[in-house]
């Protein structure tokens, strides 16, 4: 199976794009490279949808502007997509999803699925779990593989953390939740309603603090 790092802003991002919208599935890609030997190195997250995953139009024109926009990075490519459900259950790979991801693998033939499991999500809260994700490769013919559970210790070398770890991705987590940053995230949909709105959140970064409302300077 291939081995994926991820940035710990890409991660923050997903946290954030689920954060934004608790009540709805969210969606977007994964940008990287592919390093010799077949990991894949995730260096940022672009959100896409937030309605329904299933909004075809959006979804298309989304791929083709994130592939466009790689295209003159140069140095990027579409490494894979990830996915949070509304419910409140176990990460998995719908198979909505899968046909999403595999239209996504067409850039990347190693590309990589994340899913954010939201009861996981509640204990890495909680900090009785340290990683809130589960990482899917494709198999060949047999479709789209689960790498492992999340707590398993093989898993943990399966899907890293870059430039930080599972701790600090918490505590980023937190104080960007309590400045209530997740929501200057924009996802490519948000874009097609409002063009101000930058859907590639460039200047997303939890390192800016962010006044609550009523706070003073």
């Amino acid at each position: 199976m291939v081995a994926c790092t991820v940035d710990q802003g890409a991660l923050l991002k997903v946290l954030a794009h689920a954060a934004k919208f608790p009540s709805n599935s969210v969606n977007g890609v994964l940008i990287g490279s592919c390093a010799e030997g077949g990991i894949v190195e995730v260096q940022d997250a672009i959100p896409l949808c937030h309605t329904t995953l299933s909004l075809a139009p959006a979804l298309e024109i989304g791929l083709a502007q994130v592939e466009s926009y790689t295209n003159i990075a140069g140095s990027l490519e579409i490494v894979g997509y990830y996915q949070s459900d509304a419910r409140f259950g176990p990460g998995d790979l719908s198979p909505l999803g899968r046909k999403i991801a595999d239209k996504v693998s067409e850039h990347q033939s190693n590309a990589v699925v994340l899913v954010l499991d939201n009861k996981r999500l509640e204990q890495f809260c909680k900090a009785q779990a340290d990683n809130p994700f589960e990482l899917f490769n494709k198999d060949g013919a047999k479709g789209w593989k689960r790498a492992g559970s999340a707590e398993a210790a093989e898993s943990d070398a399966k899907l890293q953390v870059k430039g930080g770890d599972w701790k600090k991705l918490r505590e980023e987590f937190f104080t960007m939740f309590k400045q209530l940053k997740h929501r200057t995230l924009y996802d490519f949909e948000e874009h097609l309603d409002d063009a101000a709105k930058d859907w590639l959140n460039k200047n997303f970064s939890s390192t800016a603090k962010f006044l609550l409302p009523g706070n003073a300077l």
